[in-house]
């Protein structure tokens, strides 16, 4: 196949603080010849999630960080699926 479709993947978070970095780096690190988009979901952590992923976002410029107020996973998952192109 000479045209890889590009790809999303969508990632709700909540006090994923010990879990996050390792979490994206596995998503960014794949062997996949199109684009890949990580569209992550923050939900009102109480930890340093949050943190971590801003600071990822300046790793990476294909992560979307997306504001989920209220942290439940479908407002969640419809917050970060609307973000993808």
């Amino acid at each position: 196949m000479s045209n890889w479709p590009d790809v999303a993947v969508i990632m709700p978070v909540l006090n994923e603080e010990k879990y996050l970095e390792a979490a994206v780096e596995a998503v960014f690190a794949q062997n996949y010849p199109g684009s890949i988009c990580l569209v992550l979901a923050l939900g009102p952590s109480s930890d340093g999630t949050n943190e971590i992923a801003k600071e990822l976002s300046r790793k990476y410029d294909s992560l979307v960080l997306v504001e989920s107020p209220s942290g439940r996973t479908p407002e969640s998952l419809n917050l970060a699926i609307s973000k993808c192109k």
